[in-house]
């Protein structure tokens, strides 16, 4: 659970500092985070309330009108979305590939929910689409090289520790 916090500590930082692109929309690096939380803790509920405390982060955090109300929606069906992946896929591939895997499926999924939640709420500034194309896509590559470096760290130190204890 500490590190779960960290790790949204971290998310917090980078989405904080992190300019907005067209106007309003910026990288949502904390979703890397909460995607590498997922990937370490095993434990649904654990997973649950990093997901519900990553959404209130962003909400809080947005420059993005209706992003207060669209960040938790889309965490909480993102971490859904995640958690499922990985049980289906944990033991069918290595931590690599699957933690490449929820980088993109996750960003997709969490830019599609919340650019929906927006769109139905306050309106979007620009074509569904549009932001699709030049905001999400975008943010899946980063998000995804992200999540696989930042996981692949993670389960470094973890293994060091683990050694170190014993």
């Amino acid at each position: 659970m500490i590190l779960c916090a960290l790790l949204l500590a971290i998310g917090y930082i980078l989405h904080y500092v992190t300019p907005p692109i067209l106007g309003f929309m910026k990288p949502d690096f904390l979703l890397s985070m909460l995607f590498i939380s997922l990937l370490i803790v095993d434990d649904i509920k654990i997973d649950y309330i990093t997901g519900i405390l990553a959404g209130i982060i962003t909400a809080i955090t947005t420059s993005m009108p209706g992003g207060q109300i669209a960040n938790p929606i889309d965490k909480i069906v993102t971490t859904t979305v995640i958690i499922l992946i990985i049980k289906l896929l944990k033991d069918r591939m290595n931590d690599k590939v699957l933690s490449a895997i929820v980088g993109i499926i996750g960003t997709l999924v969490s830019g599609a929910v919340f650019l929906s939640v927006v769109a139905l709420v306050a309106g979007l500034p620009k074509a569904f689409y549009l932001l699709f194309v030049t905001i999400v896509l975008p943010a899946t590559l980063v998000n995804t090289l992200v999540t696989l470096i930042g996981y692949s760290i993670i389960k470094k130190i973890a293994k060091y520790e683990k050694t170190a204890i014993k």
